[in-house]
């Protein structure tokens, strides 16, 4: 980080710093209250985990307009982006990595999985509607299954929310509205959100497509970007509710080309891309604290529509195409995933223990040119039996003994799989405000359909594909005192066969394989909140993320384990303050991501992994109380204008210039 960011950063620090000091007796609890870790009711200090909360007041403060802007600071997560502000191209959607593993975070709204073919949409849920978001770091599958490899993300929504609008406008065409209404039982928020022409938001390719027949030198530009949602939830009582979100994103993406083998091409559009998606999310939850019982849907349709410069009959290489001659294609996929689960939990004496079951049936259909693909239609159904047992060994010590069974009946390819995985937590309370934890368990991944089989256009499939599975240590130390709380833990995990995308060589055509990766690290958590007008906090991961590569035999199609290279990065910092002075509250955000790794050689350069430059997220925000009822705020994100790559694979896109958002809310 160079002395400008460091003095920058310094500035803003201090003076944020012109607040009113709390006394020795306004110590404010930095213990909250979390369900996600343990699937029951329990505070930060007893939880054996590494847990970070934020709140619906914490999302305002950072000026997050989704999920994936709200999670940008935290801990330990590393977010992967093919656009900014949300924007994503159709099934590249963008990822909240966390502790290393990109295909390992599991996303829960109100308890319910959202991923579905491997992916998730964060901007889909309106981030007015939540009530906080729980993050749980470290391989999370015994409890919640599948695809918590890496963690778990519970976003929770509000049960009565305010009776409010809001709008803001900023440079780059961006416009946020939102609206939040509760009626009794009845609760309803909207949010609109919209991104104008940014040019120039990728690199160059390097090489001509030898599959799509596209030139080097194509670099993207974003036209525009518009997501739309609406939540609503209606209480029938304090323990049951039923919530619904519809979302559709629409995202169009212009190659450019730069002229680099044919200068009369130069600034001319070679191939326009509309990706556009619609989700349906619904569940009826039943919760009392020891029976919970739930049943839910989740269906999304994803669209892509191109339209590509054909070739010129005069010169047939890719850099002499015909920007007139244009051909109109289109492909996409429905994802569709219905599902029921039900626990319940039994005390005793000296602890608990919970048994639950939970049924999922998914379906994935493929269409090319607005028609199924009779050959691209699977389902499968999978089961789980899970159990815990919470045991009190003495007043200091406790154990956590937690398992779950998995398996899928036969599905429409062929295969099936089985998996038992267990998990054993030991935890030890030196006093009131310290404890310490660790853990040993295991994790398990069920291929995609669209990795098995394929999706009828880009993805090649690969039916013998083995689910991937690893094994997850970790210990923690917390403890606090008075107004600071500190979080220390070290974790070590080794995943075989992870499902890995390998772009297949001249093609733009990607193929799933199995690899090994692995990670060690350590993670530090520090946070201070002397009172209710002032706080800051500091988060420092240190880890060593590593990837196993699979060597093919090109003559004999012979397999060998390659060596291990470096991906991701090592070193994360991430740091905040926020202070209140009268009306007017000031927060500031940073977060550090070095000593990057690409995660990509091409032919020319196997076995060599080059290295990326740092990458410096900031926010600034205000807000200004004007009144009970009114508010003004003002948002700038990227406040030192960096030009980061904010992706680490093959392709290379950058975050937004320097922007802000200027906005007015009103309660009524």
């Amino acid at each position: 980080m160079n002395q400008k960011i460091k003095y920058a950063a310094l500035g803003i620090a201090l003076a944020c710093t012109g607040w009113t000091g709390a006394s020795a007796e306004q110590v404010y609890e930095l213990n909250p209250i979390t369900v996600t870790a343990q699937r029951m009711e329990t505070t930060d200090l007893k939880t054996p985990a590494a847990v970070e909360v934020l709140t619906a007041d914490d999302i305002q403060k950072t000026g997050a307009t989704s999920v994936h802007e709200a999670l940008k600071f935290s801990t330990g997560i590393i977010m992967h982006a093919q656009g900014p502000r949300n924007i994503s191209q159709g099934t590249m959607t963008n990822k909240a990595v966390i502790r290393g593993v990109e295909k390992g975070t599991l996303v829960l709204v109100d308890g319910m999985p959202l991923n579905q073919s491997g992916r998730y949409n964060l901007e889909d849920i309106p981030t007015d509607s939540i009530e906080k978001i729980e993050i749980v770091r470290g391989g999370g599958a015994v409890l919640y299954g599948s695809e918590a490899a890496g963690g778990v993300i519970n976003i929770i929504t509000k049960g009565k929310r305010e009776n409010r609008i809001q709008a803001g406008i900023g440079n780059y065409g961006i416009q946020n509205y939102v609206g939040s209404f509760q009626s009794g039982d009845f609760g309803l928020t909207y949010q609109y959100d919209h991104t104008g022409h940014i040019s120039k938001i990728s690199a160059p390719t390097l090489e001509n497509s030898m599959r799509s027949g596209s030139p080097r030198g194509l670099y993207y530009d974003i036209i525009r970007g518009e997501h739309s949602s609406v939540n609503w939830r209606y209480n029938f009582s304090d323990h049951l509710f039923f919530t619904h979100t519809y979302s559709r994103n629409s995202d169009h993406y212009r190659y450019i080309y730069d002229g680099i083998d044919n200068k009369a091409n130069k600034g001319k559009a070679y191939q326009n891309d509309l990706h556009s998606t619609e989700e349906n999310i619904a569940q009826l939850r039943y919760d009392d604290g020891n029976l919970k019982a739930g049943i839910y849907y989740n269906r999304r349709e994803q669209e892509t529509k191109k339209a590509i410069a054909g070739l010129n009959k005069l010169n047939e290489k890719p850099a002499y195409f015909d920007a007139d001659n244009i051909t109109h294609s289109s492909s996409g996929a429905t994802d569709q995933t219905v599902g029921a689960d039900i626990s319940n939990r039994w005390e005793f004496k000296r602890g608990s223990f919970m048994v639950g079951y939970s049924l999922e049936r998914d379906l994935m259909k493929g269409k090319e040119d607005g028609r199924l693909l009779p050959n691209k239609n699977y389902q499968r159904n999978i089961h789980s039996l899970l159990g815990q047992i919470v045991y009190e060994l003495d007043h200091k010590n406790s154990m956590n003994f937690n398992w779950r069974e998995t398996w899928t009946e036969k599905d429409s390819g062929g295969n099936k799989y089985n998996k038992f995985l267990p998990e054993v937590v030991f935890m030890h309370d030196f006093d009131s405000n310290t404890m310490a934890y660790a853990k040993v368990g295991k994790s398990f991944m069920l291929p995609t359909f669209s990795q098995l089989y394929g999706d009828g256009k880009h993805i090649v499939g690969k039916r013998d594909l083995k689910p991937q599975h690893g094994i997850h240590y970790e210990a923690g130390f917390k403890k606090n005192i008075g107004s600071q709380s500190w979080r220390f833990d070290v974790f070590h995990y080794k995943i075989k066969d992870s499902l890995e995308a390998k772009y297949i060589q001249h093609s733009l055509d990607i193929e799933y394989a199995n690899e090994d990766i692995r990670n060690t690290g350590v993670e530090l958590d520090w946070q201070m909140k002397p009172s209710d007008r002032f706080s800051y906090h500091l988060g420092m991961t240190y880890s060593h993320p590593e990837k196993q590569e699979t060597n093919v035999n090109n003559k004999t199609g012979a397999k060998s384990k390659g060596s291990w290279h470096d991906y991701y990065g090592k070193v994360q910092l991430n740091a905040g303050i926020m202070a209140k002075t009268g009306k007017l509250t000031s927060s500031f955000e940073m977060s550090y991501l070095g000593k990057r790794t690409r995660d990509y050689a091409n032919e020319k350069t196997v076995g060599i992994y080059p290295s990326m430059k740092a990458q410096v997220l900031s926010d600034l925000n205000f807000s200004y109380q004007a009144n009970d009822t009114s508010r003004f705020f003002l948002n700038i994100d990227n406040l030192f204008n960096r030009h980061d790559i904010i992706s680490t694979s093959s392709s290379t896109f950058y975050n937004l210039g320097r922007n802000f958002m200027l906005g007015y809310e009103y309660k009524f």
